[in-house]
C-alpha cells in the first residue's frame, strides 16, 4: 500500500500505528510511574533509589536512538518497531523476578533500548520518511490518539494492582505489548511511500558525513537547546507537580485535580491545531507554533508565582503549561526536518533529540534540589527562565537558518 491520497483518519495502517503507540507507551513508559509506588512498598527501597533506573532508561534511549535512527534510514522500520516492543514486553515480564536493587536498573537499563525502538521518535522518523513534506497531520493524528497512553495505563495498573497485585499487571501488560501492540505495529509500518523505492535504493551518507556538518552546525545545536528547554520546563514542572499545586496553599483534592487537566490540555491543544488548519485549508508555520508554545511556558510559571492560590491564574497555569507541550511532541520532528532537511532523518533527528531526553533525564533532580535549597517560587522562575531562553535561542537559530541552511556532507 502506498501513501497517495491517503487521509490520516481514513489510513487502517495509521490507526493501527496509534494504538500500538498508545499500548506502548502505556506499557513501557507510563508502567514506571503508575507501579512506583507499588515497588516501593514491595522491595523496600526509597523512591529516588528506584527513580534512577527511570532516568538510566531515558539515558539509554537517547544513546541507542542513533541506531534506531540509522536502521530507519536504511528502510527497516517494521522490523525495528516491532521487534522493539516484543523485548520490552519481554524485558518488563522479568520484574517480578528481581531480588536486587541493581538487577532493576538494569532491567530498566535495556527497557530504554527499546523505548529508542517503538515510541514517538522512531514512528515519527517512519512517518517523516514516508510521508515527507505531508508528514504533518499524520504526526498530528497519532499523538492525539497515543496521547491518551498515561489515561490507559495509571486506571488499568491501579485497578489490576488493587485486586490481584502488581506481578500480575507486569504479566498482563507484556500479554498486551506482545500480542496487540507488536502487530499491531507491523500492519501499521507496512505503508510504502509512492517513492519508497527511490528511497531505499538511495545512497544513505556515512555515518561521518552526517554527524561532522551536524556537530559543525549552529542549527543543529540551536535546535538541541530549544528542544532541551522544552523538555526539561516540562520536566521540572511535571516531576514536582504536587508539592509545586500545594505550595500554593490549596487542598489535596484541587490539587489532584489541577495536575489530572495537564495530561488532557495536550490533547486539546493538539486538536485544535488539527482543527484550525482543518478549516482555514491552511498550514500554520510551525515556527510560530513553536515560539508560541514556549511564550505560553513562560507566562505559566509566573502565573503561579504571581497569582498564589488564584483558581483564575491556576487555570491559565494548566492551559498554558499543558497545552504547549503537548505541541511540543509534533512541533519536533516537523521543525527538525525543515531545518535539517529529510535526508538521513532518522539519525539526524535522534541526534538532536539527545537535548530532549537529557532535558527530561536531568530536569526532576535539578527541581527537587531548587525546591529543598530554596523554595518552590525558585523552581518556578527557573521554568519560566528556562522557557524564556529556549525561546530566544530558537528565534536566533531560524535567523541563521534562512541565512545558512544546514547541508550534509
Amino acid at each position: 500500500m502506498t501513501t497517495a491520497n491517503i487521509s490520516p483518519w481514513r489510513s487502517k495502517n495509521l490507526w493501527s500505528l496509534a494504538i500500538a503507540e498508545t499500548l506502548s507507551w502505556a506499557g513501557l513508559f507510563y508502567v514506571f510511574p503508575a507501579l512506583l509506588l507499588e515497588w516501593n512498598e514491595w522491595f523496600e527501597w526509597g523512591i529516588a533509589e528506584l527513580s534512577i533506573a527511570f532516568t538510566l532508561a531515558l539515558i539509554a534511549s537517547a544513546l541507542t536512538g542513533m541506531v534506531a535512527g540509522r536502521i530507519i534510514d536504511s528502510g527497516h522500520s517494521q522490523k525495528l518497531m516491532t521487534f522493539s516492543v516484543i523485548a520490552g514486553a519481554l524485558l518488563l515480564s522479568l520484574l517480578p523476578t528481581v531480588t536486587t536493587l541493581w538487577q532493576f536498573y538494569f532491567i530498566w537499563l535495556l527497557i530504554g533500548c527499546c523505548l529508542a525502538g517503538c515510541l514517538y521518535d522512531p514512528c515519527f522518523s517512519y512517518l517523516t520518511r514516508t510521508f515527507q513534506l505531508d508528514a504533518k497531520n499524520s504526526i498530528i493524528m497519532i499523538t492525539l490518539i497515543a496521547g491518551f497512553a498515561s489515561t490507559v495505563s495509571y486506571p488499568l495498573c491501579s485497578l489490576v494492582s488493587d485486586i490481584y497485585g502488581w506481578k500480575t499487571t507486569i504479566y498482563l501488560l507484556a500479554v498486551i505489548l506482545c500480542f496487540i501492540s507488536a502487530p499491531l505495529f507491523w500492519y501499521g509500518t507496512s505503508l510504502k511511500s509512492a517513492g519508497s523505492k527511490n528511497l531505499d535504493k538511495e545512497k544513505i551518507s556515512s555515518v561521518a558525513n552526517i554527524i561532522k556538518p551536524a556537530l559543525s552546525s549552529p542549527v543543529f545545536w540551536g535546535l538541541l537547546m530549544t528542544f532541551a528547554a522544552f523538555s526539561s520546563n516540562q520536566g521540572m514542572i511535571i516531576s514536582q507537580i504536587f508539592p509545586l499545586l500545594e505550595s500554593r496553599d490549596i487542598s489535596p483534592g484541587t490539587t489532584v485535580f489541577f495536575a489530572s487537566c495537564i495530561g488532557p490540555m495536550q490533547v486539546i491543544a493538539r486538536s485544535i491545531l488539527f482543527a484550525t488548519e482543518s478549516v482555514s485549508n491552511k498550514d500554520i508555520p510551525i515556527l510560530v507554533v513553536c515560539i508560541t508554545s514556549l511564550i505560553c511556558l513562560c507566562l505559566s510559571s509566573l502565573a503561579l508565582v504571581l497569582g498564589g492560590a488564584s483558581l483564575i491564574l491556576m487555570v491559565i497555569f494548566v492551559i498554558f503549561q499543558g497545552g504547549p507541550y503537548g505541541l511540543f511532541s509534533i512541533v519536533r520532528p516537523v521543525i527538525t526536518a525543515e531545518m535539517l532537511g529529510r535526508a538521513n532523518f532518522g539519525l539526524l533527528s535522534s541526534m538532536v533529540g539527545l537535548g530532549s531526553v537529557w532535558g527530561s533525564a536531568l530536569a526532576p533532580g535539578i527541581a527537587g534540589t531548587i525546591a529543598d535549597r530554596w523554595n518552590y517560587d525558585a523552581v518556578l522562575i527557573t521554568t519560566s527562565s528556562i522557557a524564556a531562553t529556549g525561546l530566544i535561542i530558537l528565534i536566533i537559530t531560524s535567523s541563521l537558518h534562512r541565512k545558512n541552511p544546514f547541508r550534509t556532507a
